[in-house]
């Protein structure tokens, strides 16, 4: 083990009082705060019971945990020091309410009942036909945003995004859209359902806690004493609530350690704030801060780079970084065509071995862009590490909510918002004026018609193919649906990207396998009772293949925290990273940061690719930075 640096060194030996840890990229963050640790232990003499290390992953706990326990092993007399404290924020805060009466006999609503809840509130309001997983996904992080930070930076948030709030939740059939009212209406509402019912969520575990330690001063005296040394990891990426938590737990003594880099700040859409790190200086003036800026991961060219992109964010703390190492490689290559792009991506990774491949990464911007280049390499002959398709896009996805619609509107009476789902997959300009009851007929339909020729043989055509699928089996309608109705065409119609609609192909083909196993007048079971046991039954199916060596293939997001020997971006054009709807100078500043957090996941190489296929340009953050060959 090599001997810590200044810096380090500087930070293992702080004793008490506020300290700020400013670890940049391969910095030795983990090393320094378990060797903190391990000094708090054996040089001063804490008892290790009274230390708290908090961070903001289970995983990172775990292996937090582990890392510590394995230093301890050199040791003599370590049993004891296994005593010290490691959790995250949640854990914490739900041990603090149980052990102090806090929550009672409430219990942690589960994820699915969260969101099918969600769906029936939505749902009261009119907006059934905006009911995909997407949409909720979304509507449950603004709700936990809007408990996390109060109603007004909420509505501030939304304000900045409205343009992707109305494209996604635009009620068509209404001719309204989704309004911040009806997003605090169904959290009112969510959370009467999750009092009346004895519930609670993630969220409401950090604000009772907060309640709890603030208004009962003799609880927070109890854990104030518990936990005299407080050390906090990944600080940039807790929110307000739970800075203020820290705060209580940590006072009056105050000996609180945070360690985080202002700089890889990614989760604002989780409601966590950079601006946290300077505010802790302004509310602990005599806060020791410690820069901890040498790179022992990157060598010097990706230093150099990351450096040069990321000082031009405005609102950071400034500082130099040092690589460790001599060299490095970057590789920067603009295309003509995506194409283009894919051929020079699979031919450099067909040139590496096993074993070079296992230490290789290609981070992209977005889950959709992670699938779309996992089915491209595996068809090109490259093992990718992990999964194929994970069930959530195969259970979850637009695809299985038109099938589900469509069996559903023919097994389970003809109802109207079923019908909406694919009457216009592909295109019939069938208008939702027409749909005048809740029950779909194609007399009511016909009636609505009536001067128009080309549409009523246009619906007799539709109502004819409903009448023979009504007769088949769910594996031979499926079928029908995708061949006969068109469903496929409108696959392929939907994306102008051929990877894209061949993973919507292989998807809708692996459903419609999976319903060979309904039996509906067998069963008695609803089409979509089947399919939620199936998503919860199934640990894979045709996904379940996972491959255990190859590339990984990740998002900016998931990729925090890892390292590897090489690293490939493809599609750094602008439009992507930044996305278009970063417009605000805050947004731009995140995605500014999520550009640095990926080009320092490598160590060695960093190959930079990008295309000018229909107007497109390399993206801004690069600008003037690199000169593509």
């Amino acid at each position: 083990m090599r001997a810590p640096s200044k810096a380090q060194e500087q930070a293992i030996k702080h004793l008490s009082g506020p300290a700020q840890i400013i670890a940049g990229p391969g910095s030795g963050k983990t090393f320094t705060i378990i060797q903190r640790i391990l000094y708090l232990i054996t040089h001063y003499h804490i008892p290790p019971e009274e230390i708290l290390v908090i961070t903001y992953t289970k995983a990172a706990a775990n292996e937090m945990k582990e890392r510590y326990e394995a230093a301890c092993s050199s040791h003599r007399n370590n049993d004891a020091w296994c005593d010290v404290n490691f959790g995250t924020f949640h854990s914490i805060c739900y041990n603090i309410l149980r052990q102090s009466g806090g929550i009672g006999s409430a219990s942690l609503m589960k994820e699915n009942d969260k969101r099918n809840l969600l769906g029936v509130l939505m749902g009261n309001r009119g907006f059934a036909s905006a009911c995909d997983y997407d949409s909720i996904t979304r509507l449950q992080n603004i709700i936990s945003r809007m408990k996390n930070l109060g109603q007004e930076a909420c509505e501030e948030f939304i304000l900045e995004n409205t343009v992707i709030l109305n494209t996604a939740w635009c009620d068509k059939q209404n001719n309204r859209e989704f309004s911040y009212e009806d997003i605090v209406s169904i959290k009112d509402e969510y959370d009467q359902y999750l009092r009346e019912q004895g519930f609670l969520d993630f969220d409401d575990m950090i604000i009772r806690c907060l309640a709890l330690l603030h208004d009962n001063k003799a609880v927070c005296l109890k854990y104030q004493e518990t936990f005299r040394y407080i050390l906090a990891d990944e600080f940039q990426d807790i929110n307000f609530p739970q800075y203020e938590i820290l705060k209580l737990l940590a006072g009056p003594a105050d000996n609180l350690f945070v360690v985080g880099d202002d700089d890889q700040a990614i989760y604002g859409f989780r409601g966590a704030s950079p601006g946290i790190m300077r505010q802790f200086m302004v509310d602990y003036p005599n806060c020791r801060q410690i820069l901890l800026t040498d790179n022992y991961r990157c060598k010097e060219q990706i230093v150099t780079l990351a450096g040069a992109m990321i000082s031009r964010n405005t609102h950071r703390f400034q500082k130099e970084f040092h690589p460790a190492q001599k060299g490095g490689r970057i590789t920067a290559l603009c295309f003509d065509t995506r194409k283009e792009e894919e051929i020079r991506l699979l031919s450099a990774l067909s040139s590496l071995g096993p074993d070079a491949l296992e230490n290789t990464a290609i981070i992209l911007r977005t889950n959709l862009e992670v699938m779309q280049y996992g089915e491209m390499l595996r068809e090109g002959g490259i093992a990718v590490k992990g999964k194929k398709i994970k069930d959530s896009d195969l259970f979850h996805g637009f695809i299985i909510e038109d099938i589900v619609s469509f069996l559903a509107y023919l097994y389970e009476g003809n109802n109207r918002n079923d019908f909406m789902k694919f009457m216009n997959k592909p295109n019939r300009f069938i208008s939702r004026a027409a749909l005048i009851s809740e029950k779909v007929a194609e007399n009511t339909l016909k009636q609505y018609y009536t001067q128009n020729i080309a549409m009523l043989s246009q619906l007799h055509l539709l109502f004819g193919q409903l009448k023979i699928a009504a007769g088949l089996s769910p594996h031979l309608a499926v079928a029908f649906f995708r061949k006969t109705l068109g469903y496929d065409t409108y696959l392929h119609q939907k994306t102008t990207d051929d990877r894209t609609a061949r993973r919507w192909i292989s998807q809708a083909n692996a459903i419609q396998e999976y319903f060979k196993q309904y039996k509906q007048s067998d069963t008695g079971i609803s089409v979509k009772n089947f399919v939620r046991q199936l998503s919860l039954k199934e640990t894979g199916g045709w996904t379940q293949t996972e491959e255990q060596r190859g590339v990984r293939i990740l998002t900016m997001h998931s990729a925090k925290g890892l390292e590897f020997d090489r690293v490939f971006l493809p599609d750094v054009n602008q439009g992507i990273i930044p996305s278009k709807e970063a417009g605000a100078p805050k947004a731009l500043e995140e995605e500014r940061r999520l550009l640095y957090v990926a080009i320092t996941r490598a160590k060695d190489e960093l190959f930079l690719y990008y295309t000018k296929e229909r107007g497109r340009r390399l993206s801004v953050f690069l600008e003037g930075l690199i000169h593509p060959s």
